[in-house]
């Protein structure tokens, strides 16, 4: 992740609305002063980069941040065993408030870390609780879930045989893109461009400028290596 003043990121979206404006897109643009045009960029920062950090590929993301470790679940309990037993069965981590997406989680004792959660209405969820252990995750083909309880989200992951010793190896995730008070946001540096282009599509849009927001939504998706096919997550 690299921080970028939202300043400069006005400047690059206007940029991109610049160079793909069209006659079209004029009318919409002039009447709107430079003032108010910047603010309504700046208001789309965050929900553009939301959007294209929950969408792009995997490949395309940065390693993100850290949201477990073995001091920090003796420090705030953040991990629970359902059997009571550590190191045995499927565990459970409380996510972070600013959750948006994992990058990557593995146990000790897996083979392999995973980066593809399923959810609680999965058909494969009610799968990890079956008395047949063959079909549920283990060590050697490791599931994770990521389900709403009422206390936030949280990690479910199945499983572990290691024992005592077992600990968190990796568990890092995506945060939801929030600007400082500083004037700077994090994001993903290979998905900048996407970014900023997605930005500008939802300028463009709350301007009215429908042919210039399909032109910079096209050009933003190509960026970001989403395909026409992919459904889109706010």
């Amino acid at each position: 992740m690299a921080a970028y003043k939202v300043d400069e990121l006005v400047k690059e979206i206007k940029v991109a609305l610049d160079e793909n404006v069209t006659s079209e897109a004029l009318i919409g643009l002039g009447d709107t002063d430079t003032l108010s045009l910047d603010e309504i960029i700046r208001s789309k920062i965050e929900p553009a980069a939301k959007t294209i950090e929950a969408n792009a590929p995997y490949y395309l993301l940065d390693g993100g941040i850290g949201f477990a470790d073995s001091e920090q679940e003796e420090a705030d309990n953040s991990l629970a065993w359902a059997s009571g037993e550590k190191g045995i069965g499927y565990g459970i981590i409380k996510l972070p408030d600013n959750f948006l997406r994992l990058v990557s989680f593995k146990m000790s004792d897996w083979d392999y870390s995973v980066s593809e959660a399923i959810s609680e209405y999965d058909s494969r969820y009610a799968m990890q609780f079956s008395r047949f252990g063959g079909i549920k995750g283990n060590p050697q083909r490791p599931v994770i879930a990521i389900v709403q309880r009422p206390d936030g989200l949280c990690l479910q992951f199945f499983s572990c045989r290691g024992g005592a010793e077992v600990f968190v190896e990796i568990a890092q995730y995506i945060a939801i893109p929030k600007i400082s008070a500083s004037g700077t946001i994090e994001l993903c540096e290979k998905l900048k461009p996407a970014i900023v282009h997605y930005a500008a599509y939802l300028t463009a849009l709350t301007l009215g400028s429908a042919e210039l927001a399909s032109a910079l939504m096209s050009m933003s998706k190509d960026l970001a290596e989403i395909f026409d096919n992919q459904q889109v997550k706010p």
